[in-house]
């Protein structure tokens, strides 16, 4: 009986040194993420309040929706409900997605933004104004005028954009970023995104000084999400008639992207565990430390 209480202890003992020696192993492969989410109070917000100053705010109507589908979540985006001219009880969706969101490793540079506007009406049609949108990024939140990316050009920066237009059951797609992270491709003769819009590392800094800040001053809440990157996206929505006496409704979407720092984790629970326990000052200690959280007396 004592020989097989002496054989399960040393084998026991074995297992978690083997668990402990394969958990600082993984440790040294962990790396933090950053998660950058849509903040939908303040799109939302703003939206309806600028469907509060129209003449007639019952022909739009605005959420912030998100599609799931087998478990899966889409990001979230913004739908515009758009009253029918033609026939005042059908509404139509005119859906406004911007991203890049998710989870981003430190590494990440992200040189542009994607914009994807469905307008599933049937008699409206939706402008884009560039020269009145602005893009904003970095720590010091500089706002840049937004140039769309992959734009045929012979000359220099144009002065001012075309509208887009987006008709009837038709799908926009684009990238976007600031004029000053332009560069000439000779190639294709366009002009595309060449230098970083906002670097991940910049953000993740960020929001760790404000953590080291917040424990000197004694705050012991969480830093509040911090702003990645920003899209004010001016669009326009018009009916179609036959009189053409409609007018359009302009609409500022403030697309803001807040990020929190993640701190990366080993998924297998008992690894995770030995991990939060006190690190052994010496081999003599190390079962007494893992276990009991304190060397042996």
């Amino acid at each position: 009986m004592g020989s097989d209480v002496l054989i399960l202890t040393i084998y026991f003992l074995v297992v978690i040194y083997v668990l402990y020696q394969m958990a600082l192993s993984i440790e040294n492969t962990l790396e933090n993420k950053l998660r950058v989410e849509l903040d939908r109070e303040t799109l939302l917000g703003q939206v309806k309040m600028q469907l509060k100053q129209l003449p007639s705010p019952q022909r739009i109507t605005a959420k912030v929706d998100q599609l799931e589908m087998k478990g899966i979540k889409f990001p979230p985006f913004l739908a515009l409900k758009v009253t029918s001219h033609n026939d005042p009880d059908e509404q139509f969706l005119v859906m406004v997605d911007v991203g890049p969101t998710g989870k981003m490793p430190l590494a990440k540079s992200i040189k542009d933004l994607n914009i994807n506007i469905q307008n599933t009406t049937s008699d409206a049609q939706v402008f884009i104004d560039w020269d009145k949108s602005s893009i904003t990024s970095g720590k010091a939140r500089r706002t840049q005028r937004v140039i769309r990316s992959g734009v045929p050009i012979t000359g220099g920066l144009p002065r001012a954009q075309l509208l887009s237009v987006v008709n009837p059951g038709e799908t926009f797609i684009a990238q976007v970023t600031g004029e000053n992270c332009l560069g000439f491709d000779p190639e294709s003769q366009t002009l595309k995104a060449k230098r970083s819009l906002v670097e991940m590392l910049d953000v993740a800094e960020y929001i760790t000084d404000m953590m080291e800040l917040n424990m000197k001053l004694g705050d012991i809440e969480d830093v509040a999400p911090t702003l990645a990157y920003g899209l004010r996206l001016m669009i326009g929505i018009r009916q179609i008639t036959y009189q053409q006496q409609s007018q359009t409704t302009y609409l500022m979407l403030p697309f803001e992207f807040k990020a929190v720092l993640l701190e990366d984790e080993i998924a297998f629970p008992p690894l995770r565990w030995l991990l939060s326990r006190p690190r052994p000052a010496s081999a003599r200690d190390a079962l007494s430390t893992l276990l009991l959280g304190r060397p042996r007396l």
